[in-house]
């Protein structure tokens, strides 16, 4: 007789794959697509010292 084994899945929220372990249907995001997440939002932080637009133009208008 065949058994039927039920595994809870849920798709990727970035690439769509299926996600199988604990830890990655809680978040959402696969671990390759969780580290792609975590680099890009480092790569939107702003610089040390860098200004907005918003400041340069409080800085021109203060002069």
């Amino acid at each position: 007789m065949d058994e039927i084994t039920m595994v809870p899945t849920r798709k990727c929220k970035r690439c769509g794959r299926l996600l199988f372990s604990k830890e990655a249907l809680e978040k959402g995001y696969g671990c390759q697509c969780a580290k792609h997440i975590r680099q890009e939002e480092l790569e939107r932080q702003p610089l040390d010292d860098q200004m907005s637009l918003m400041d340069f133009f409080k800085t021109e208008s203060e002069e």
